[in-house]
């Protein structure tokens, strides 16, 4: 591995903010960003998507997660769970009770 010493570092909250804004705000590329800040182009991309998706949640993380152990939870178990929940979804059996028709009651006359 060329980079062991990245896999030990982790990167800030505010580090983050900055790498998100660098792309989404001042028009750089990942790839620059990436160069830049000395992280994978692939992290950056993950980081800007998650951002776009939950906003300024998604730049918390755990004070103990790497960015070795970001990209696995990005480029493997994300497929992975979404693989599961697709074959649990095509699993799940027919419901055990079917639904009552529902009576319109200006046309089914008294009761």
């Amino acid at each position: 591995m060329k980079n062991t010493e990245l896999r030990h570092r982790t990167i800030s909250v505010a580090k983050r903010g900055q790498i998100v804004q660098r792309v989404l705000v001042d028009g750089w590329t990942s790839v620059e960003v990436a160069a830049a800040f000395g992280v994978p182009r692939r992290i950056v991309e993950v980081w800007v998507i998650d951002f776009r998706r939950h906003g300024m949640a998604s730049l918390r993380q755990d004070p103990a997660r790497t960015i070795t152990a970001e990209m696995i939870r990005f480029t493997v178990w994300r497929p992975v769970r979404a693989m599961w929940r697709k074959l649990r979804g095509s699993l799940a059996a027919e419901p055990l009770v079917q639904p009552l028709p529902l009576r319109h009651s200006n046309k089914d006359g008294p009761r």
